[in-house]
């Protein structure tokens, strides 16, 4: 079809892994436990970003005499335990989407914020590493999302232009950074919906990656067929 993407490029925290849940919990758990009361609204604040920058945000909102420094080393220690000897839950619809796409042969790359190693690592422990034969990570770029960076890098990395690709995300943060790359960016909310100023960059906003699989298939100018809404 004229004008069909051709490639797919996914966020991961958030959109294909259950994780912000959890990275939510050990923050306010361990900010508690420490005596300070930081609120789940204060730890939204860094969702979509990279390291340096989401700790910059929740500065901001709580104070310079914030320990910063310990309580995010206490809380990533409590967050990496809890994936490690839990697991990491898959969003409901990726499955049979990356699956569909596998079938037609579509590309699908990662673009996330978080650094390399700790994203091979979440992978690995979703089931998800030979899924993706690239992988953009917030450290390997000059400027992490809402900056385009990650997202060119990842378009670079499969050989296509941005036009001819398709972006998931979760947050506004992302959304701003698939749509500054100029990838047609479809947007499944986790914690929160895209600000009511972001909300507009979308080509949809839709609850799950059930409901996103038909506009992919569009998109990309692939019948979805009934297979796009199992339940799975």
């Amino acid at each position: 079809m004229s004008g069909a993407r051709r490639a797919v490029v996914f966020d991961m925290d958030g959109l294909m892994l259950d994780t912000e849940r959890v990275a939510l919990e050990c923050w306010l758990d361990t900010a508690r436990d420490a005596g300070w009361e930081i609120t789940r609204d204060d730890c939204l604040a860094m969702v979509g970003l990279d390291q340096r920058a989401s700790e910059r945000a929740l500065m901001q909102r709580v104070g310079q005499d914030f320990p910063l420094r310990e309580i995010s080393d206490r809380a990533k220690e409590v967050y990496l335990r809890r994936l490690r000897s839990e697991g990491i839950g898959l969003k409901p619809g990726l499955t049979a989407l990356l699956d569909w796409l596998a079938a037609h042969s579509v590309p699908v790359a990662v673009a996330t914020s978080t650094r390399h190693l700790l994203a091979v690592e979440k992978l690995e422990l979703a089931g998800l590493s030979r899924r993706f034969e690239v992988v953009v990570c917030g450290d390997q770029v000059p400027e992490g999302k809402p900056a385009p960076h990650v997202y060119l890098e990842a378009v670079a990395q499969l050989g296509l232009q941005p036009a001819a690709c398709v972006a998931l995300e979760d947050s506004d943060i992302g959304l701003r950074a698939a749509h500054a790359a100029g990838l047609a960016c479809i947007v499944v909310p986790d914690l929160r919906p895209p600000a009511a100023g972001y909300a507009p960059l979308a080509h949809a906003v839709v609850p799950t990656l059930r409901e996103a699989h038909p506009l992919v298939g569009e998109l990309l100018g692939l019948p979805a067929g009934a297979e796009a809404m199992p339940a799975r």
